[in-house]
């Protein structure tokens, strides 16, 4: 039997010097820390060595021992298991992370690649021979790691950003809406699939029944302050006059409580030499009743009140007979058009872009558009009455779409 004691500057190194001189099957007796150094008794015959000492104490001094006690349990410890209990007792002590990584992972010894081979005892020149081939390994992983840059699909240069959703999602699209349509371009390659993409998007955006709107018996115009529903109100009323979609049409202003009636309708309504009449948004459902005219309203109230007086005419006149066109001017941004949609979705309403003169609609906005909007059916802008509206279609939107994105 032989017994030794190493001191070392670590626990690697100590077990490394145990190894050498004792073999891979050296069983650790004792371990402690003196003077800043590691200190391990160790012996190549443990089961000789704890029978020979039955009888009296260990004469190694008052150190450190293991997490438990081997001799009282009758348990020897192999080396590799050693080190795994004395890092579980001092995990208080445990370095950053990459501390650990250096220190544990890069600096690994034959220690570590037992602790992996825990059914297997490799020979010390073959463990050497491992070691090397996993630090050189680790130390790869490091340096990529090292390298590696976090950032928005914005920050991306343009040779990186090569994929089609990448190059979606730069141009302004949201995330949801390119996950939405990705099924219409995965396959295809680059071009294609941005031109798959912005067909699907452009059919999702257009409101298909346009022209059953504008032939409905009542047209109310909602949406919010300084949105321009107004003139948009007046320029249906002039385009339904000039394709001759409705005949007897009266021009409208309801307005809600703490709100005053504007003049502006009354001007409208005496250029194109049509009807007008001023009142309050609860008494909408009972002008209707009141007249056998089609009647074009512009709604300046709050979202609640337009709501039951809409719906209370849809309920005495049929909702087939009744339409909602919100106003959205074009340089809305994503976060006010999904608020301004989720004030009127339950009114189906169809979208009119309006201020496009002004500030154009962008990928961002469209996006919103696409995801919680009910259809765009009319393009405007903010000059002329008269010829001033575009149906809007999906050749339009596409078109749009790619001059833009």
């Amino acid at each position: 039997m032989t017994t030794i004691k190493v001191s070392a500057l670590d626990t690697a190194q100590a077990m490394d010097e145990i190894a050498a001189k004792l073999g891979a099957d050296a069983m650790i007796i004792d371990t402690f820390k003196r003077d800043g150094k590691i200190e391990m008794i160790a012996t190549d015959n443990a089961e000789e060595h704890f029978r020979s000492d039955a009888q009296t104490a260990s004469g190694v001094g008052s150190a450190k021992v293991l997490p438990y006690e081997a001799r009282d349990r009758h348990i020897t410890l192999s080396a590799a298991e050693a080190m795994a209990e004395m890092q579980r007792a001092d995990v208080e002590q445990l370095p950053r992370f990459n501390e650990i990584f250096d220190q544990k992972m890069v600096n690994s010894t034959p220690t570590a690649k037992a602790e992996m081979t825990a059914p297997t005892r490799p020979t010390s020149a073959s463990a050497a021979v491992d070691n090397e081939t996993l630090k050189r390994e680790l130390g790869d992983i490091k340096a990529m790691l090292s390298g590696m840059m976090i950032t928005q699909p914005s920050g991306l240069k343009e040779q990186f950003g090569h994929t089609a959703a990448v190059q979606l999602q730069q141009s302004g699209f949201s995330e949801k809406i390119i996950h939405e349509f990705q099924a219409h371009f995965r396959h295809e390659d680059n071009q294609t699939a941005k031109d798959a993409f912005i067909n699907a998007i452009a059919t999702k955006l257009v409101r298909a029944d346009t022209t059953d709107l504008l032939e409905r018996r009542l047209i109310c115009v909602v949406g919010g302050s300084g949105s321009g529903k107004t003139t948009l109100a007046s320029k249906i009323a002039a385009y339904c006059k000039e394709h001759a979609i409705i005949d007897r049409i009266m021009l409208g202003a309801a307005t809600g409580k703490g709100s005053s009636a504007s003049d502006e309708i009354k001007d409208f309504a005496r250029l194109m030499n049509m009807k007008s009449v001023n009142f309050s948004v609860d008494e909408l459902a009972e002008r209707m009743r009141e007249t056998s005219n089609r009647m074009i309203v512009d709604v300046s109230a709050t979202p609640e009140q337009a709501f039951d007086a809409i719906t209370a005419c849809c309920r005495d006149l049929g909702a087939s007979k009744v339409a909602v066109v919100q106003a959205l001017p074009g340089g809305s941004s994503a976060t006010m058009i999904s608020h301004q949609c989720a004030h009127y979705s339950g009114l189906d309403p169809m979208i009119a872009l309006t201020k496009l003169d002004e500030c154009e609609a962008m990928p961002p906005e469209l996006s919103a558009l696409a995801m919680d909007g009910s259809g765009i059916g009319l393009l405007t802008g903010t000059k002329s009455i008269v010829g001033g509206i575009a149906i809007a279609t999906s050749q339009i939107l596409t078109q749009y779409l790619r001059e833009n994105a």
